[in-house]
């Protein structure tokens, strides 16, 4: 399916023929050997050819003296906290700029981005290095920028004060700026204008209308169906201004009388016949990727694609391969770190969610722990059920620290639940008067946020609680995929693939490095603990015998007026029971609210109480732990 996949060229071109071998390039090595073959650099544009050899994960930078040495499938965007003195669309590889012939920051100085850097590459089965003169690039040379830079920006609705502008800085002479770049988006013209500050005396005369700007990156970050890029010249490019205001945005790069432009629009655009367009602009064809701008930002943050080892089982393969008639079946766990780089808004998991179906047959959901009403409790799904332990953990943990909760467990399908295919609002009439839900498991606190919309309760995790009671060495800590906000803070994090196994029914190895977990899963698989387990190292069930004895001890310690009691029993009941209940309870208060916790699940296992006394027992601790 890969070769299928490289047949898509751009929004709407693709290749007249399917790739007939895919080299997937992971280091120099495997390029030493390669004597024909098209490289694919990047997920957005490419050349058709019966060999495509693809760099897009041949990524790192080197910092060498006074330039960078850039693996070719590298993103400007990874480039750009390394200060390079040009640059491309930050969503474009850089060995892509160069192959395919592209302008960027820096235009007006150094022309073309292939004009200025160097590169190592393969032509024919050889390694040469210099100036590109065709082949397979491996690395890319880019000087690194020791110049402070200005920014001077001019602003207008419309368009002829900036293309008159542009006429009078190249009317008698050339302007010596780093770089010209015109942007038009949200319906409005920005000239931008960039030099290093010693020649600002140069070019006194150009700026003195001009404010202070920024640099303009150029990126694929919004939603569009049709992309442009060519060049024309300064005085033709009023023959291109209604495609530029058509569009939803357009950069264009000026050097001498060239102009270098990319235009995003949502509807097919005509070009006048003398306005040149690369061979990786749109054609007038249907753009039948569903709203898919192919960026493959979803690519870099899929977990399932590492569980797969194929970039076909990402989104972007998803749609690619719809849109060519084919499809792929994706069993990923639904994380939606997909959904949050997506520039284009796709509801994507409700997209791959419909074909989806899991495997778990081997999945256990035995309930063992009764439950416990209260207003906020810990809800166990048949995602969590197994974890018996960890169940009594987090409500000894949230009793130590004053927060009494109770017990629910709720019977949802579990492909339903990941798939979030679930009725929400019927399933909320479950959570009347509960106003706080703890999971014990990540998963099940993300799957279950939508019941927020239909039900005035909170959702949170355990971990959470417990991340505050315990040193962690962060270096050292696995964050589960759906904690993002935590990723941004501490470190991103690997997948441990352990649910992704139990959705598969299969046994991944993972290659995560982490002596610590907030996963139950991961901690599982890994054999390593959550901060829970360190909180709370073991439960000792045995001590329900001792707990028995000590609420005998009290009982028997007011035998005497149980004994008097008895009087009013068959007389008047309910002062016997009032007695009674007054006794159990008062024996209960004796001991530690979480003893009277282990033993309101386990006292089934006690035979030193007769049914009766268990049940005056069970709706007395009923009331000591939710009142």
């Amino acid at each position: 399916m890969l070769n299928l996949f490289y047949s898509r060229l751009s929004l709407t071109r693709r290749s007249s023929l399917i790739p007939e071998k895919i080299i997937t390039i992971q280091s120099e090595e495997d390029l030493k050997n390669i004597t024909e073959g098209i490289g694919r650099y990047e997920y957005s544009r490419g050349v058709e050819g019966k060999v495509i050899v693809d760099l897009t994960s041949l990524r790192g930078i080197e910092e060498k003296d006074d330039k960078l040495r850039i693996l070719a499938g590298t993103l400007w965007k990874e480039v750009i906290g390394f200060k390079p003195e040009l640059f491309g669309n930050l969503n474009f590889s850089v060995g892509g700029s160069v192959e395919y012939g592209d302008a960027g920051f820096g235009f007006n100085e150094f022309r073309f981005i292939k004009d200025r850097v160097e590169v190592e590459a393969y032509l024919n089965g050889e390694k040469y290095a210099g100036r590109y003169k065709g082949g397979i690039i491996y690395a890319v040379l880019v000087k690194k920028e020791n110049k402070e830079l200005i920014v001077k920006s001019l602003t207008s609705q419309e368009f002829d004060v900036i293309y008159y502008k542009l006429k009078s800085w190249f009317s008698s002479s050339i302007p010596p700026f780093r770089d010209i770049t015109l942007v038009w988006r949200d319906g409005k013209f920005e000239l931008s204008a960039t030099y290093p500050r010693l020649r600002e005396e140069l070019l006194k005369k150009f700026i003195t209308d001009l404010s202070d700007g920024k640099i303009i990156y150029e990126d694929l970050s919004f939603p569009h169906k049709y992309r442009y890029f060519g060049t024309t010249t300064i005085d033709n490019l009023y023959k291109i201004k209604d495609q530029i205001t058509n569009s939803i945005e357009a950069y264009l790069r000026i050097s001498f009388n060239k102009v270098y432009f990319s235009i995003y629009s949502n509807t097919s655009l005509i070009f006048p016949p003398d306005v040149e367009l690369s061979n990786f602009s749109d054609t007038s064809g249907e753009n039948n990727l569903n709203g898919c701008i192919m960026c493959g930002k979803c690519v870099d943050v899929c977990p399932y694609v590492e569980y797969t080892k194929s970039k076909i089982y990402s989104p972007l393969g998803f749609y690619v391969l719809q849109s060519l008639g084919s499809s792929v079946q994706i069993n990923c766990h639904m994380c939606g770190k997909c959904v949050d780089v997506c520039p284009a808004n796709l509801d994507i998991i409700s997209d791959i969610s419909k074909s989806a179906v899991y495997d778990i047959s081997n999945v256990r959901t035995e309930n063992k722990l009764k439950e416990l009403k209260s207003e906020k409790v810990i809800l166990i799904t048949p995602i969590s059920s197994r974890f018996e332990e960890r169940i009594l953990k987090s409500l000894l943990y949230l009793y130590s620290k004053g927060l009494k909760v109770g017990l629910k467990y709720i019977d949802l399908d579990i492909q339903r639940l990941v798939k979030n295919q679930i009725d929400w609002k019927l399933l909320s009439n479950q959570f009347s008067g509960i106003n706080l839900i703890i999971t014990i498991t990540p998963e099940e606190y993300y799957y279950l946020q939508p019941l927020k919309r239909y039900s005035v309760l909170d959702i949170d995790y355990i971990e959470n609680y417990v991340m505050s009671d315990v040193e962690i060495d962060k270096s050292k800590l696995h964050i589960p995929c759906y904690f993002r906000d935590l990723e941004k803070k501490i470190k991103p994090s690997k997948c441990s693939f352990a649910f992704l196994d139990l959705l598969n029914n299969k046994n991944t190895p993972s290659k995560i490095n982490a002596e610590i977990t907030l996963c139950p899963f991961t901690s599982e698989k890994l054999n390593i603990k959550t901060p829970l387990d360190i909180v709370i190292p073991q439960i000792n069930l045995n001590i329900i015998d001792l707990i028995a004895s000590k609420i005998r001890k009290s009982l028997e310690n007011s035998a005497q007026l149980l004994d008097d009691a008895k009087w009013y029993y068959g007389i008047a009941d309910d002062i016997y029971r009032e007695v009674t209940d007054s006794l159990f309870l008062y024996a209960l208060k004796e001991i530690p609210l979480e003893e009277a916790l282990i033993l309101y699940f386990y006292i089934d296992r006690i035979d030193e109480f007769s049914s009766e006394e268990k049940k005056i027992l069970e709706e007395k601790i009923i009331q000591l732990l939710t009142k």
